[in-house]
């Protein structure tokens, strides 16, 4: 493979070139003014993102390490945590609750269909739940759960709500406050278009106010620490990543300069085209209509299409695409389309699959799979 590719995978994501050049600028001091002064501006900059009137934390990590955060200064032994499971990623929940010695309350649909918020307060209520988890968009089948539903109905219940944005914040619409969402996370290779390396825990005030309220037998994870240096480098725990800072600062200011109606209906639009192209072809999506997310695409492989041939035929082509997850392993590829994805990405990923799935015996019309996507960037004049 080139140099030259489209990496079309959930994460990590297309870096520009700008980003990558702030890994490049002189490493200052983490205790520093200088270094200060730009971390404030990415977490005001993250505040606005996630819509939130409380804190955000940044931390060396992953989504994952940010998981596990977002259970381990929320859960105790033997509280109860209601686990939403769409999907691969949402096992992680359960798996986590169970490290904190929290009892998962695990309630689970077939892959392709997520969570809407009917039913959910009763659920709740029922079990007791301290907590309640759920991915925004579960990145194993492309299923955008309804966060926002499910917030309006934890309303005025003392459940704190967690949602796993890795796979949203920066591509789909978050409303921290006006959800009631109280713990939102994410990775900085998804959506925000940083190479990996940063965990990203958006904290409401409420939930703000839990941490500092009751002591926990943690040691990295403590999240009063990490508060504490948010607001005062010199408060110092643990080593920032300045230049993995630098580059989030970077992205974040492109973000807020597209302007977030504007780049969250790029996503739309352009997970609407992949589609098109997709069905246009004869292909199946995994999620249901209902449930599509516009950040990953997840589609059922074709019978006699093995998912390892498909992928090198795409890589032969300078294009990566992804497998399946869990029990869809080797039965789905994945198609990622957010960050800095755009309409060219989306149509060249298209182009190169036609001709893949041809030369692997699958029958398909060369042009068609394009001329879909095509028609739906000209409806939206893009």
């Amino acid at each position: 493979m080139d140099e030259r590719f489209l990496l079309m995978i959930p994460g990590p994501t297309f870096t520009e070139q700008s980003v990558l050049l702030s890994l490049a600028r002189v490493t200052r001091s983490h205790v520093s003014r200088e270094f200060e002064d730009v971390l404030r501006e990415s977490l005001d900059a993250l505040k606005k993102i996630l819509n939130t009137d409380g804190e955000v934390i940044i931390m060396p990590g992953s989504g994952t390490s940010a998981m596990e955060f977002s259970i381990a200064n929320f859960v105790n032994p033997g509280s109860k945590v209601l686990n939403l499971i769409s999907g691969y990623f949402g096992e992680y929940f359960v798996q986590a609750t169970r490290a904190r010695g929290g009892v998962p309350v695990e309630v689970r649909c077939r892959p392709g269909l997520g969570f809407r918020g009917k039913g959910i307060r009763e659920l709740v209520e029922r079990e007791g739940a301290k907590v309640l988890t759920v991915q925004h968009v579960e990145t194993s089948t492309g299923v955008a759960n309804y966060i926002k539903e499910i917030g309006e109905e934890l309303k005025n219940t003392e459940t704190i709500y967690v949602v796993d944005a890795v796979a949203s914040l920066g591509g789909m619409e978050i409303n921290m406050r006006e959800w009631g969402i109280d713990v939102v996370f994410t990775g900085s290779q998804k959506a925000l278009a940083v190479p990996p390396g940063l965990a990203i825990i958006g904290l409401s005030k409420r939930a703000v106010e839990l941490i500092e309220e009751e002591k926990r037998e943690l040691f990295f994870f403590d999240g009063r620490r990490w508060l504490a240096m948010m607001r005062n480098v010199r408060n110092y725990f643990s080593t920032m990543p300045v230049n993995m800072i630098y580059a989030l600062n970077e992205s974040l200011k492109r973000i807020l300069s597209e302007g977030l109606e504007n780049r969250y209906l790029r996503h739309k639009v352009v997970a609407e085209a992949i589609r098109g192209g997709l069905e246009a072809l004869g292909l199946n999506i995994v999620a249901d209509k209902e449930f599509r997310s516009d950040t990953v695409t997840a589609v059922w492989l074709p019978e006699n299409v093995k998912f390892q041939d498909l992928s090198n035929e795409m890589m032969r082509r300078n294009i990566v695409i992804a497998g399946g997850l869990g029990e869809l392993a080797g039965k789905i590829f994945r198609i990622g389309h957010m960050g800095v994805a755009n309409p060219n990405d989306a149509v060249s990923t298209i182009a190169a699959l036609e001709r893949s799935l041809s030369k692997l015996g699958y029958p398909v019309k060369l042009g068609s799979g394009v001329e879909a996507s095509q028609q739906i960037f000209n409806k939206y004049n893009l």
